[in-house]
């Protein structure tokens, strides 16, 4: 009995260290982006990986994101190496800028956590996905994400993407959508016509300047 109450107050000690180097690092985060730090350094800062899954952490990133190109994944990170390009336009062809765009993805594996495929299932890949960002479109409409190149779900034949959310403007309809790779080898027959059916968007590779493998390119077109 003297056992299982000491364990209970390593356990209760150790949540508590925890939480305290949490907070530690969240007061250190805000401190750094707010005397200008680049969201990209924290994204790829590997001293904060285990803030990633926490709404505050992504609060902050969210409110800091700007139209410099944002870079998703730290440079150890496995897997090939890409350049997504996008551009927001409206139905008439104009660019819509300095709007925030939500994007999150899968790494090489297929996995949206460090330790496993999915954080709860799709709300909580959404909400807590490892490799994610925050971009802001520029005066011409575009934005640059320096990611890896996702892979599909495990044990599954959904063909690897980046999701991509554009939420609350009030001048235009929520989006929500997927970026497609051309050259995935899963998007094929049915699957590749469901896909751009429910309008989700596919390009094909180009090349990229290194240290990228390949480069994707997409226009958004906002609706009203």
């Amino acid at each position: 009995m003297k056992y299982i109450f000491f364990c209970g107050l390593v356990l209760i000690a150790a949540c508590t260290s925890c939480a305290q180097n949490s907070n530690d690092f969240l007061n250190e985060v805000k401190a750094k982006l707010e005397s200008g730090t680049a969201v990209s350094a924290i994204l790829t800062n590997k001293n904060y990986s285990s803030l990633h899954e926490l709404t505050s952490f992504r609060a902050l990133v969210k409110k800091h994101a700007t139209a410099t190109p944002i870079e998703m994944a730290p440079i150890d990170e496995p897997g090939k190496k890409i350049v997504v390009k996008g551009i927001l336009k409206n139905k008439s062809g104009q660019p819509v800028p300095g709007v925030v765009i939500y994007c999150y993805q899968t790494d090489a594996k297929g996995w949206y956590a460090a330790d496993r495929p999915h954080v709860g299932g799709n709300e909580g890949d959404r909400g807590h996905a490892r490799l994610f960002g925050y971009v802001k479109t520029g005066t011409d409409g575009s934005f640059t994400l320096q990611t890896v190149k996702p892979a599909g779900y495990p044990q599954s034949d959904l063909p690897a993407h980046i999701h991509v959310e554009i939420l609350d403007l009030p001048d235009y309809a929520d989006l929500i959508t997927e970026f497609l790779f051309d050259d995935d080898e899963r998007l094929t027959g049915s699957i590749r016509e469901q896909a751009l059916r429910v309008g989700f968007l596919n390009a094909k590779p180009e090349a990229a300047p290194s240290p990228y493998a390949q480069l994707f390119s997409y226009t958004i077109i906002l609706e009203k």
